[in-house]
Order: C-alpha cells, then structure tokens, then sequence
C-alpha cells in the first residue's frame, strides 16, 4: 500500500519530444508510465454518502504522451457506504470506475471546460483525478434496494400522488420519533 504522493508523477521523460518526435513514437508505441497503487481514503465524503476514512483505493492505468499534454486512463476501485434514503439503514456498494483526464502545461479559463489539470513544472498530480471521480461517483441518494418500502411500511406507508386525496381526509399516523414536536408551542411576543 502506497500513500496519495504515490499517484504524484514526475512526467519529464514524457514531455521531452517535439511534435514530430512524439507522433513517430506513438505510432512506434509512444513511452507510456504504467501507474499501480493503492491509497486510503481519506475526509471523502458528501451529504449521502462517503468513502470511509482507511479504506483501500485501487488503481490501475497508465500516463501517456498525447498530442497536447498528457492523457492518464484508470480503473480505479473502492467501497462506499451511507444511508438508506428510504429506511436509514446502513447500505454499501462497490465503486469501478474508467478515469480518463488531460494535463496540460497550462490551464487557462477556456480549458476549465475541458476536464484538464495541470502539469505542476514536472510534476502531475493523477491523486487530484482520483479524489475527484471518485467524489462524483458516490451516489446522492443510496437505497439499500429498489423495492425499499421505508422505516415501518405498515405503519408509515409509501404514498403516491392517487393516494393523496384518501390521506387528506384521514389523520395521519405520526412518527413516534418525531412525536415530541407535536408538544411545542411557539410564544408569540
């Protein structure tokens, strides 16, 4: 296992060629860095779902010379875990992910659309990559199953709209967990 400054690279071996030079070596089979590591995670997380602090991130892909900067394409792999949104129970699931990005020598305001990162002097930062894709990977609302019916189904039912007019008119059932708000008064000053 390797920390994230394993998945900091010096590039200078692949930024050494001309334009010239770099097409006859991609058509010879241009240099490629071959990257293989495994990080820990790290304050991953959003509102629904995170990436538990020391568990494994793998990746697997290489950094080549493209025609304006450098390509990196991964496999990345990991676990998440959060909450039902539906039940609150705990739900988890695997992260497989295909990362492709650019780094360029200089990123510009008309390159910020183009999903480029920089190249520090010599040096590319793919752990910036990673932490992103994985980032936008985790999912905004988990459920621990598509069929998910809630808490207490029976006692708290799932209601589409048809059923909103029938609910109007009855009471509905209160959650005992929410019970004790029904108890507040609010002084009008």
């Amino acid at each position: 296992m390797s920390g994230w400054g394993a998945l900091r690279l010096n590039v200078a071996r692949l930024r050494q060629r001309d334009n010239l030079t770099e097409l006859r070596s991609r058509a010879a089979g241009a240099e490629i860095l071959e990257v293989e590591a495994t990080v820990v995670a790290s304050s991953m997380e959003i509102t629904t779902a995170r990436i538990p602090d020391g568990t494994e991130i793998h990746v697997d892909g290489r950094l080549e010379a493209g025609l304006s900067g450098l390509e990196f394409h991964a496999r990345v792999t990991s676990e998440w875990e959060g909450e039902c949104r539906r039940c609150v129970e705990p739900v988890s699931g695997p992260l497989d992910l295909d990362v492709v990005a650019s780094f360029v020598e200089l990123v510009t305001d008309a390159d910020d659309d183009a999903d480029a990162y920089p190249i520090d002097g010599e040096w590319a930062d793919l752990g910036e990559v990673v932490r992103e894709e994985l980032m936008l990977a985790l999912p905004l609302t988990p459920l621990c199953r598509e069929d998910c019916d809630g808490a207490d189904p029976e006692r708290f039912p799932t209601t589409g709209a048809a059923d909103a007019d029938v609910e109007a008119e009855a009471e509905p059932a209160i959650d005992p967990r929410w019970a004790a708000l029904s108890e507040l008064t609010f002084d009008e000053d």
